[in-house]
C-alpha cells in the first residue's frame, strides 16, 4: 500500500503537529483486554478466519495470542506459534541482507544494479542498489501495467528471465532519484542480487541467515514446501469465506515472499535495532528518511516506512493479498507490535489492532464514534482539494456501515469518527478531515 495520502493532504486539511512524546511508563497491563476487545470487532466486521498478536519491551515478550482459526476447514485454532505470510514485511529482511552484503565489502550501495545483473535492460539509465532500496529507482513498478498480458501471470512461478521480460523492458516511470514510488519489482530484483552475490537463491539465503538469527519460523513460503503450522489464507466475498486463490511466491522474492510467526517478528525487532543484524552504521542509512534528487525528502528509508503516533517515533510496515500482516517498533520506548492474519486484503486491520494496542500502551485516547446510515449518505461524495498548482480529488464513501476516503490512484483509508464533523484515518493520525455542513449536505 502507498502510504503517501497524508503528506499530500496534510497542506489542504490543516496537519497538527504533534506535540512530543512525554516520558512516561508502558501500561503494558492493558494488552490483553484491549487485544481481546480489538480482535472481537475487526474479525467481525472484516470476516477475518484468523490473527496471531505478539507485543514487546525490549525483546521481552509482554502479549501474545491467537484469535479464530488457521485453518477453517481442518478447525485448527490460530495461536502464536501459527506460521502466515508476511507478505511486504519481507523487504525489510531483504534490505538487511543487502546491507549485510555491503558490510562484507561485495556490493556497495551506489553500485550500478547492472554491475550484479549484466544482463538487465537499464535503457541507458543508471539505476543502483540505494534506488532499489528506497523505491526511486522509477522502473516499472509491477504493478498495473501494460505490460501483464495474462491477468493470471502472478500465479505461475515465472523465472527471473520471464520477469525481466515482462516488466524489466517497459519504459521508465520517472528517471532514477527524481520520484519516490513503491516498487515491488525493485525488491524482487533485490532478492535476486542477494541470491547471486552469495552464490546462491535468495530462498536459501533467507534460510541460512534466519536459522543463524535464532528465527525458526522465517522462512521463504513456496506453497510446495512444507511449514509446519503455517495458516491457509482466505479471501472473502460475496458474502462468503473462500480459500485464497494461489499467488506464486517466485513472482514476489525478495519483496514480499517470506512466512514468520508473530514471536519470531518481534524478537527481529529486537536482533534488529540492537544491532545484531547488521551494524550501526548500517541500521541508520536504513532508517533514514528519502532524499530526492531535487532536495524534498521521503519517510522511507530501505524497506520501512519512518513516521510518528502521538510524537513517538514509529518504524513499521504493512503487507496485504493473499495476507494481512503489521509490524511496528518504537526505538525510544523499545516497544514492538506484530500482528499476523489470514485474510486477504487484511492489512488495514492488522493497523488498527497495532494502533490500538500502541494507544493503550502509551495511554492515548482514541475516539472511533460511530456513524448513522444517514450520516454516512451525507458525507458522501467527490472532494477535489488544491494543492498549491495542483489538485487532488478523494472520494469518500460508506462500506461496511463505516466512512472511507480514497484519492486517486490511492489505496482505500477507513475514517474514524471523532465527533462532530472530524474524521481522522485509521492507523494514520496525521490524515484528519473536517466537514462543513451546508443544507444537510457535507462540502
Amino acid at each position: 500500500m502507498i502510504r503517501r495520502i497524508p503528506a499530500l493532504l496534510a497542506g489542504a486539511v490543516g496537519l497538527l503537529s504533534p506535540l512530543a512524546a512525554p516520558a512516561q511508563a508502558l501500561r503494558l497491563d492493558r494488552m490483553a483486554a484491549v487485544a481481546d476487545s480489538a480482535a472481537e470487532v475487526l474479525m467481525a466486521d472484516t470476516h477475518m478466519p484468523g490473527m496471531s498478536v505478539a507485543v514487546a519491551r525490549n525483546g521481552e515478550v509482554v502479549f501474545t495470542r491467537g484469535y479464530g482459526m488457521a485453518d477453517v476447514e481442518m478447525g485448527v485454532r490460530a495461536a502464536p506459534e501459527t506460521v502466515y505470510g508476511i507478505t511486504s514485511i519481507s523487504k525489510q529482511f531483504t534490505a538487511a541482507m543487502v546491507l549485510r552484503l555491503v558490510e562484507d565489502g561485495r556490493i556497495a550501495l551506489d553500485d550500478s544494479i547492472t554491475k550484479h545483473l549484466p544482463d538487465y535492460p537499464a535503457q541507458g539509465r543508471l539505476v543502483t542498489i540505494r534506488h532499489l532500496l528506497n523505491h526511486t529507482s522509477g522502473i516499472n513498478p509491477m504493478r498495473g501495467s501494460s505490460a501483464v498480458q495474462d491477468p493470471q501471470w502472478f500465479r505461475r512461478d515465472m523465472t527471473y528471465a520471464e520477469m525481466v521480460e515482462q516488466f524489466g523492458r517497459q519504459p521508465f516511470d520517472f528517471e532514477p532519484g527524481e520520484k519516490h514510488a513503491y516498487n515491488n519489482f525493485a525488491y524482487y530484483l533485490l532478492g535476486e542480487i542477494v541470491g547471486r552475490v552469495a552464490g546462491t537463491s535468495y530462498a536459501a539465503r533467507v534460510d541460512v541467515e534466519m536459522r543463524v538469527l535464532g528465527l525458526p519460523g522465517t522462512v521463504f513460503c513456496d506453497d510446495r514446501r512444507i511449514v509446519p503450522g503455517r495458516a491457509e489464507s482466505y479471501e472473502y466475498g460475496g458474502g462468503a469465506l473462500t480459500n485464497a486463490r494461489h499467488v506464486s511466491m517466485h513472482v514476489f522474492g525478495g519483496s514480499g515472499a517470506l512466512c514468520s510467526t508473530v514471536g519470531d517478528l518481534v524478537r527481529w525487532s529486537h536482533l534488529l535495532f540492537g544491532g545484531e543484524v547488521v551494524s550501526s552504521a548500517s541500521l541508520e542509512r536504513m532508517l533514514a528518511k528519502t532524499v530526492l534528487a531535487a532536495g524534498d525528502t521521503v519517510d522511507y528509508g530501505f524497506g520501512v516506512y519512518l513516521e510518528e503516533l502521538g510524537g513517538r517515533r514509529k518504524v513499521f510496515h504493512g503487507g496485504t493479498n493473499p495476507w494481512g500482516s503489521y509490524l511496528a517498533h518504537y526505538p525510544e520506548q523499545g516497544l514492538t507490535i506484530a500482528v499476523l492474519t489470514n485474510l486477504a486484503g487484511a492489512r488495514d486491520a492488522a493497523a488498527e489492532m497495532e494502533e490500538a494496542l500502541a494507544r493503550a500502551a502509551f495511554g492515548m485516547a482514541r475516539a472511533d464514534l460511530p456513524v448513522t446510515a444517514e450520516d454516512i449518505v451525507r458525507y458522501e461524495g467527490t472532494y477535489t482539494l488544491q494543492l498549491g498548482e495542483r489538485t487532488l480529488d478523494v472520494r469518500v464513501f460508506g462500506e461496511g456501515g463505516r466512512l472511507k476516503s480514497q484519492a486517486t490512484g490511492q489505496g482505500v483509508i477507513r475514517l474514524r469518527h471523532e465527533g462532530g464533523h472530524t474524521f481522522v484515518a485509521a492507523g494514520d493520525d496525521d490524515l484528519r478531515l473536517v466537514f462543513t455542513m451546508e443544507g444537510g449536505s457535507a462540502t
